[in-house]
C-alpha cells in the first residue's frame, strides 16, 4: 500500500513539471534572430535587418554622392552592427535608427587614407607640432592621387627635366665635369591603404589641390602678388621675406628667376612649408678656382712703412668630386670625395718692413687691406645671405673642408665673445672685433682654439670646423656685422659683398 502511494505521489510531479515546462516554452517561444545597433559603443535598438538599414542610409544620402561622384554612401565609422538571438520582441524600424545617427556622425564613402609618419619634429599648419612618430592623416578619393602629388612635390625641388632624366634612366654621364642624381626618396615613412572615409574630413579629389597642400602645409588660400610693369622675380621675392628659389617652387609655372614677367600676372608669394621631405643625393664633379693666398716676408732692413709686393700671386683650378645631400632643395651635407689639380695657384708674395721709424714717430701699418677667406680650399657655399623659410640667414654656410678643417681669422682683431654651450643653436662659436666698424662671427665649430680678449692675426686659427648646435651637417656659418657689435647697435651683413667676392 505504501509503494502505492508513494507511486502516485511519483506520478502527480512529474505531471506538475511536465505542466510548468510546457507553460515555460509557451510563454518564451523561440529565440529571433536581430541586429543589435551601436553608436559609438552606445546600443540604439534592434532591427530586423542589417541591409535593409544600409540600403537605407546608401538611398538617402543622394548630395553626398553627387557631391564626390561616388555611387555609394556607407554607414558612419562609429556605427556597428551586430547580429544576436533574443526573446526581446522590440524591435524598431530602420528608419527610426536612421533618423537616429543622420545628424550625429557623418556618413563615409570609400576611399584611402594616406599617412605620413615623422622620424624627427615637424611644425606644420601654422604651428602646430608633431612629434617624431606621431602620424598625419591625407584623405583622397583615389589611390594615384597621393602618387603623382608626391611626384610634383619631388618635381618641385628637383625640377622637371631632371626628375624625369632619373626617373627615365636617361641621365647623362659625367665626363669630366658635371652632376648626376644618385637617389631620391622621402624622409617620412608614408604609408596608403584603402578606407571608408568619413565625410567630415576634407577629402582630396585631385592631385593638383593635394599637391599644394603637401607644399604649403595648409589649406589656406596662400598670398598672391599682381605684378607691375618692370618688375622681376627677384624683388617680388625680397619684398615677401622670401629667397628666389622659394619663389620658384611656389610658381612652377616659372622656369628660371629671369624670366620676363608681364604686368598683371599673379605670384604666389606665400611661404611653402613642406608636410614631406625630398630627399636627394647628387654627385657633382666641377672645376673650381683656388685663389691665391698672400705670404708676408718680414725683413728687419727696412722700415714699417715699407711694403712691396715681391711676387704676383696667380689663381690655380682644381677638378672637384663633390657628394652632395639635399632635403627640399637645401644642400644639408657635401663632402668632397676627390680633388684634382689642374692648374696650381701661385702665392702672392708682401715683404714688409720691421725696422722702427725714428724722431718719436710710430707708425701703425694698413697691411693689406684684403680679408682673408676662413677655411681651407677647396670649399663650397652651400647656403648664402638670403630669406630661407620665412627668416633671414644673416651669413654664408662653407662646407666641403672636411669636419675638424681649421677656421681662420679674416683679419686682425679682438676675441670679445666666445661661447663654449654646444646646445645653443649657434653651438660652438667665435665672435672677432676688428676694431674697424667689423666684427666676424664663426659658428657651429667643433673645437674653439682662441679665448676671450685674445689678440689674434689674419690668417691664425681660431677653431676647428664641426657640426654642433642647430645643424644638419658640417660646415662653418660665418656672418659679418658692420657699425658695431651684433645686438649693440651694428648690423648683419652679406659677407659675399662686405668682405670677398664670392
Amino acid at each position: 500500500m505504501k509503494g502505492k502511494i508513494i507511486g502516485f505521489i511519483l506520478t502527480i510531479f512529474v505531471a506538475f513539471l511536465l505542466f510548468f515546462v510546457g507553460v515555460d516554452e509557451r510563454v518564451a517561444g523561440t529565440p529571433i534572430e536581430v541586429y543589435q545597433v551601436y553608436l559609438n559603443g552606445k546600443k540604439i535598438g534592434l532591427i530586423s535587418s542589417k541591409d535593409e538599414l544600409f540600403n537605407l542610409i546608401d538611398s538617402e544620402q543622394q548630395e553626398i554622392k553627387e557631391k564626390y561622384k561616388v555611387d555609394k554612401v556607407y554607414p558612419p565609422n562609429g556605427l556597428d552592427v551586430e547580429k544576436v538571438y533574443t526573446y526581446n520582441e522590440n524591435i524598431v524600424s530602420v528608419e527610426s535608427i536612421y533618423d537616429q545617427i543622420k545628424d550625429i556622425e557623418p556618413f563615409t564613402i570609400e576611399g584611402y587614407t594616406t599617412t605620413i609618419t615623422y622620424t624627427e619634429k615637424k611644425v606644420i599648419n601654422d604651428g602646430e607640432v608633431i612629434e617624431p612618430g606621431e602620424p598625419v592623416k591625407i584623405y583622397m578619393l583615389k589611390k594615384d592621387i597621393i602618387k603623382d602629388a608626391l611626384y610634383n612635390v619631388a618635381t618641385a625641388f628637383i625640377g622637371t627635366k631632371d626628375l624625369a632624366n632619373y626617373d627615365n634612366g636617361t641621365q647623362v654621364e659625367i665626363n669630366d665635369t658635371g652632376e648626376i642624381i644618385n637617389s631620391v626618396y622621402f624622409q617620412e615613412t608614408i604609408t596608403v591603404k584603402k578606407d571608408l572615409v568619413s565625410t567630415e574630413e576634407f577629402i582630396f579629389e585631385d592631385s593638383e589641390s593635394l599637391s599644394q597642400y603637401l607644399l604649403f602645409g595648409t589649406l589656406k588660400k596662400q598670398k598672391s602678388y599682381i605684378t607691375k610693369e618692370g618688375e622681376n622675380l627677384d624683388a617680388i621675392a625680397e619684398a615677401n621675406n622670401l629667397n628666389i628659389e622659394e619663389l620658384l617652387i611656389a610658381n612652377p609655372q616659372y622656369p628660371a628667376a629671369n624670366v620676363l614677367l608681364s604686368p598683371g600676372e599673379v605670384v604666389n608669394v606665400g611661404l611653402i612649408n613642406p608636410l614631406v621631405s625630398v630627399v636627394y643625393r647628387k654627385t657633382v664633379v666641377d672645376n673650381m678656382t683656388i685663389n691665391p693666398k698672400t705670404v708676408y716676408i718680414d725683413d728687419k732692413s727696412k722700415y714699417e712703412d715699407y711694403e712691396e709686393t715681391t711676387t704676383e700671386g696667380s689663381p690655380g683650378l682644381t677638378r672637384v668630386t663633390q657628394e652632395i645631400r639635399y632635403v627640399n632643395g637645401e644642400i644639408q651635407s657635401l663632402q668632397i670625395t676627390g680633388k684634382e689639380t689642374i692648374t696650381a695657384a701661385v702665392d702672392k708674395v708682401v715683404t714688409r718692413g720691421t725696422k722702427k721709424l725714428g724722431n718719436g714717430f710710430v707708425y701703425v701699418p694698413s697691411g693689406n687691406t684684403n680679408w682673408s677667406w676662413p677655411t681651407v680650399t677647396p670649399y663650397v657655399i652651400t647656403s648664402r645671405y638670403k630669406w630661407r623659410w620665412g627668416r633671414q640667414h644673416q651669413g654664408i654656410d662653407i662646407s666641403g673642408t672636411g669636419y675638424g678643417s681649421p677656421i681662420y681669422a679674416v683679419q686682425k682683431g679682438t676675441v670679445y665673445r666666445v661661447n663654449h654651450d654646444k646646445n645653443k643653436a649657434e653651438g660652438l662659436s667665435v665672435y672677432i672685433d676688428h676694431g674697424n666698424g667689423y666684427v666676424t662671427v664663426y659658428m657651429h665649430l667643433s673645437k674653439i682654439l682662441v679665448s676671450e680678449g685674445a689678440q689674434v692675426k689674419r690668417e691664425q686659427r681660431i677653431g676647428l670646423m664641426g657640426k654642433t648646435g642647430v645643424v644638419t651637417g658640417t660646415h662653418l656659418h660665418l656672418g659679418v656685422v658692420v657699425g658695431g657689435r651684433p645686438w649693440q647697435g651694428g648690423q648683419f651683413a652679406d659677407p659675399c659683398k662686405v668682405m670677398f667676392k664670392c
